[in-house]
């Protein structure tokens, strides 16, 4: 068991009641978090108020002690990969590799390196929906620009090249049918193919990876 819970900051709008909803009911009963629910900033691009809110949260963070902290969207669904004792492996195996973020999973990627069984390098991501960010990034973020047509993930992922995701994913996004940062997610089912495709080409490395291995 944990010494102290792990604290996850959930942006928020709060006409999204039935987000609201989803993250408590993910969050119930795993003691091993301290879930901080926040209200998002609001803005006509939805993109730049969730990265105004991420900007806000990480203000408050900076001075804090705790060596990472989780910044999770209201549309996070656990899968069966996740454990208490698997999370924090991975997230003690990145730190080891000076790692700035750990994505629990991700809609797309380019560029995969296998580092270890359960851990890959990425070149990019796409997916901020349960994302370790370690205490030496954090004002990264703060000093980040942020354009109109910016969206949150993939500038967190252009601030860096020390990030790392979990396979087999322990966290994919629930489809609510529309997305309130991505406006091409409002088609039905495209969020959860998205993770489906991203998985089976983790898969592929690594089956790729085993073979040629064991050729050598």
């Amino acid at each position: 068991m944990l010494r102290n819970p792990i604290n996850i900051y959930v942006p928020n709008l709060s006409e999204r009641k039935e987000r609201k909803e989803n993250i408590l009911t993910e969050f119930n009963n795993r003691s091993e978090f301290s879930l901080h629910v926040i209200s998002a900033h609001e803005h006509s691009t939805g993109a730049i108020g969730l990265w105004n809110t991420i900007q806000y949260i990480f203000m408050d963070l900076v001075n804090k002690e705790e060596s990472f902290v989780i910044i999770c969207e209201d549309d996070h669904e656990f899968t069966k990969n996740y454990t208490c004792d698997f999370l924090m492996e991975k997230i003690k195996e990145a730190q080891g590799k000076d790692a700035d973020i750990l994505c629990g999973g991700v809609s797309w990627f380019k560029t995969g390196l296998q580092i270890s069984n359960n851990l890959f390098w990425v070149e990019k991501f796409s997916g901020l929906q349960f994302t370790v960010i370690f205490k030496k990034f954090y004002q990264t973020i703060l000093d980040a620009s942020f354009a109109e047509f910016d969206e949150a993930d993939y500038r967190i992922s252009d601030l860096t090249d020390k990030k790392f995701v979990i396979y087999p994913f322990i966290s994919i996004q629930k489809d609510f049918g529309y997305s309130d940062v991505t406006r091409r997610n409002h088609e039905e089912r495209r969020v959860e193919r998205l993770f489906e495709e991203a998985s089976e080409r983790f898969s592929l490395l690594r089956k790729v990876k085993a073979n040629y291995s064991n050729n050598r």
